[in-house]
């Protein structure tokens, strides 16, 4: 009787009700009768299944109608699954020495005081190309943007000191731009200047820069004796959210607009290391310095790493922020859902007289589910590894070495290229933990992909032997042959519609740095800029500057 009731209603109304349900309803109610079945394979509702499943949000109101919406949803997926281009161009690589990837817009310098931006474009969601520069009246050090903000954040080079021993700090000046026009932005302070303190000894200072809303976070990295510093900023009123120093901190991401995500591998009086991953309540603002130790909300603990073992590095990286949104200006038919994103925890280490590093794959949503599952008073709790790791995360050898093109992951997918071999030429490699996908089992002719389900074991480098078991699909596909004399690319990077494919440096105008110089130590969290990726080993490979890069419209 029940059923007939509903069935009685006008047919638009159950189509409302319908719009209103999310995708796990839909599919319950598909199988109460072959009228609701027909309304859940109509467009509206597979639409709603095809965004949960391609981690998507929908986009605000536009021409695009809901079957339009659908069909290049398909298209844009399936070209991702066969990793299908049709169109590539190049970019040259200027000599600034400066760059940055984000949000679909790449950007680099010429000069100290000038930027050139690239809006990449996309085919599936109606995004063209646009180019554009901005003459600046600073030097920049360093730069990171959020173009759905119209944001650019810069770091002033600060000018050298007569006598840095007759002054106790240095003011570091961070500027508030708008990203088109340069000019000063609407929403920031008044001066659209935030200024930062460090010791004035201090001078070959490096940056780590994130933004996440109206957040903005930097790690103050000091080559010398003085203990890195962290802050996070409310941009828009330029008020001091959190300020953290220590030797332990190398790293750091935003988990979400909430929680501050902290990295930290370093600690002098642990006879076996072991890398901790802090996390902050940033809701909890404190305008005093503290210890890393000092307030964390809890930690997320590794495996304890064999006696034998030196960690060198440590890093985060994930893309987008927590609370990316498209400008909706723009009227993009779908984007990126916040929610589904994968974190990439990287660490260095020398292990037998030998330099390698690990990759840990861990989504956002294992990470947050620990930290809800915590009572609300909590505070300073340490979650053991076999609590979450074993399979909650994917422990696994690096590819390469850390390079400077470290762009490398976007949602859930991560990019690698994997080297040729006398039977196979290069070959590119995605590796997309995300899980809904999987369980669909999404195959498209002329793509290899297969599901890794099995355990990952790793029996030295840690204390003990070590399982991983989080599940993944890899996506390969042989790239295009190169013209002489450049037969390799260095490196891959992807941002949400397209793929990036680095040069190798040029053998006419190769750059050869040492590792003292920080600029070309490039290490971004949820693509953002940073200089340097925690205490810096000597021995480590050398950054060089490409002639150019490419990259592919999938499409």
């Amino acid at each position: 009787m029940e059923d007939a009731m509903l069935t009685s209603l006008p047919v638009e109304l159950i189509y409302k009700i319908f719009s209103l349900l999310d995708w796990r309803t839909i599919l319950v109610c598909r199988e109460v009768c072959r009228f609701f079945r027909s309304i859940a394979e109509g467009d509206r509702a597979q639409y709603e299944i095809e965004l949960a499943v391609s981690g998507m949000m929908d986009g605000p109101p536009s021409p695009f109608t809901t079957s339009d919406r659908l069909a290049l949803l398909k298209e844009r997926n399936a070209a991702w699954e066969s990793l299908r281009w049709v169109e590539s161009q190049d970019i040259p690589m200027m000599q600034g020495h400066v760059w940055e990837l984000y949000g679909g817009v790449f950007a680099q310098s010429s000069t100290p005081d000038v930027l050139h931006f690239r809006q990449l474009p996309s085919k599936y969601r109606n995004i063209e190309e646009k180019r554009w520069g901005v003459a600046l009246d600073i030097h920049v050090r360093d730069f990171t943007m959020d173009p759905a903000q119209d944001l650019l954040v810069l770091i002033e080079q600060p000018k050298s000191l007569l006598n840095p021993n007759a002054t106790s700090t240095r003011g570091i000046r961070i500027h508030l731009r708008s990203l088109t026009t340069g000019d000063r932005h609407r929403l920031a302070p008044q001066s659209a200047i935030l200024v930062h303190d460090l010791d004035a000894r201090n001078i070959r200072v490096t940056y780590t820069l994130q933004v996440c809303g109206n957040l903005l976070g930097i790690l103050f990295t000091h080559p010398g004796d003085a203990d890195p510093e962290l802050t996070i900023w409310d941009w828009t009123t330029g008020k001091v959210t959190l300020t953290c120093f220590s030797s332990e901190i190398a790293t750091f991401a935003f988990l979400s607009s909430r929680f501050l995500l902290v990295g930290s591998v370093f600690d002098p009086e642990a006879s076996n290391a072991q890398a901790r991953l802090y996390v902050f309540d940033i809701t909890q603002p404190s305008g005093e310095k503290f210890g890393l130790v000092a307030n964390y909300f809890c930690a997320f603990l590794w495996p304890e790493f064999d006696f034998w073992t030196s960690p060198l590095t440590f890093s985060i990286r994930s893309d987008p922020s927590p609370a990316w949104q498209p400008n909706p200006e723009a009227q993009l038919p779908f984007s990126t859902a916040t929610g589904d994103r994968l974190f990439i925890i990287t660490v260095s280490l020398v292990y037998n007289g030998r330099i390698t590093s690990y990759d840990m794959f861990v989504s956002a949503d294992t990470l947050l589910s620990h930290i809800k599952a915590l009572p609300t008073e909590v505070r300073s709790h340490d979650i053991k590894w076999d609590e979450w790791g074993p399979t909650g995360t994917r422990l696994m050898r690096s590819l390469s070495l850390p390079h400077p093109w470290v762009c490398y992951v976007f949602g859930t997918k991560f990019v690698s290229l994997a080297e040729p071999t006398h039977t196979s030429p290069q070959t590119l490699e995605i590796r997309d933990f995300n899980q809904l996908a999987m369980k669909r089992d999404a195959r498209v002719e002329g793509g290899i992909s297969h599901h890794v389900r099995d355990t990952t074991v790793i029996r030295n480098v840690f204390a003990n032997e070590i399982h991983t078991s989080l599940p993944y699909r890899v996506i390969k596909r042989t790239l295009p042959p190169r013209p002489l004399p450049e037969l390799l690319f260095a490196a891959v990077m992807c941002s949400e519609d397209n793929l990036i494919l680095v040069d190798p440096p040029a053998s006419s105008n190769s750059h050869f740095l040492s590792s003292a110089d920080p600029q070309f130590w490039r290490d971004h969290c949820d693509f953002q800029t940073t200089t340097h990726q925690g205490p810096l080993d000597p021995s480590f490979p050398i950054a060089q500057q490409p002639a150019n890069s490419k990259y592919y419209m999938l499409k």
